[in-house]
């Protein structure tokens, strides 16, 4: 994909990736074509192609979008605490639900998998000092798995709460969360 910051390729991006997830509520992604996104976003073709690689590109760069999002919320935390992380984890859900729903319903949740997996060790140095006393008797490589234990536990939880149809409250899964965190001491 092309990073231009140009105003008419920002709208050109942004109308071919709303067409794309528009035709997702209609067809299968398999099903979509480039030559459809490109005849129902009224774009030129060599304007497609001049900022996107393939209709993948296009899912791949909103994706990224929206992960940026998630960084920016959790840069802006104030600290580390678990349950201020949860907030930010299920409202970021529950932003993108739509998107979820079509990732799920197009056998596509694999994508923000693997963002996920990207984008969290990077962001955990950002914004995890190497003092915070909850990393202090680990190593690096000890740290890298924490995360992705985290992420994968994470992972789980948020697909277990698409699969119920995002019915369940936000707070009713992060107490239940909290809950049996702090009752894990107890089995150890």
């Amino acid at each position: 994909m092309n990073p231009s910051q140009n105003p008419s390729a920002i709208r050109s991006k942004k109308e071919i990736t709303d067409t794309l997830l528009r035709l997702m509520y209609t067809y299968s992604y398999n099903d979509i074509t480039v030559k459809q996104i490109i005849m129902e976003s009224q774009v030129a073709r060599k304007t497609f192609y001049r900022n996107f690689v393939s209709k993948d590109d296009v899912l791949i760069a909103h994706i990224d979008s929206v992960m940026q999002q998630y960084i920016c919320s959790l840069q802006q935390l104030q600290s580390c605490q678990l349950s201020d992380i949860l907030d930010i984890i299920f409202n970021f859900c529950r932003q993108n639900q739509d998107l979820l729903f079509q990732l799920r319903d197009n056998n596509l949740m694999h994508l923000l998998l693997h963002k996920w997996k990207i984008f969290i060790p990077a962001i955990h140095n950002q914004i995890v000092s190497p003092d915070y006393p909850m990393f202090q008797a680990f190593s690096a490589e000890q740290v890298d798995y924490i995360i992705a234990f985290n992420v994968g536990a994470v992972w789980n939880v948020i697909m277990k709460w698409i699969e119920h149809g995002m019915k369940d409250t936000q707070d009713a899964i992060k107490t239940t969360l909290l809950k049996y965190i702090a009752n894990l001491s107890l089995f150890i």
